[in-house]
Parts: C-alpha cells; structure tokens; sequence
C-alpha cells in the first residue's frame, strides 16, 4: 500500500471517527458569526444542523458549502 494511499486512509478514519463523536452532540451554528449580516441560527443534532446551515448559506446567500467546511466551523467552534 503507498503512502498516499495510507494516508487518505487515515484521513478517511479520522472523519468518521469525528463524525461519531459530533452525531450523538447538540450543535449551534449562527450565520452572523460568519461574516453574513443574518439572524440565522441552525440548532440540534449534528446532521441537521450541517443540512440546515448549508441549505440557508446556499439559497439566501448563494454560498454552496460542503458537509466537510461545515464540520470545520464546527470543530473550531469546539476548539479542536
């Protein structure tokens, strides 16, 4: 197995390992905390809050993010 391979397996593992931990958490995500001049707030259980928060930023802010960028702010919101 090459390193590269090994290597994307590990960061494969990693998300799902991540994923685990944040789906059985409460989560918060405001709109305004990220630049928008918006009173929108996603609030609940992880994957909800990742749907929501991506389906508000695209169709009122024309911003498409990815699941991926999503659990980014919400790891820096956790400090990890």
């Amino acid at each position: 197995m090459g390193i590269k391979k090994t290597r994307s397996i590990a960061i494969i593992d990693l998300w799902i390992f991540i994923l685990i931990i944040f789906q059985q958490s409460m989560a918060k995500l405001k709109c305004n905390d990220y630049g928008f001049e918006c009173d929108f707030i996603a609030e609940g259980e992880m994957e909800e809050v990742i749907e929501n928060f991506r389906k508000h930023t695209d169709e009122e802010h024309g911003i498409d993010y990815s699941k991926e960028a999503i659990m980014q702010f919400l790891l820096r919101k956790q400090g990890l």
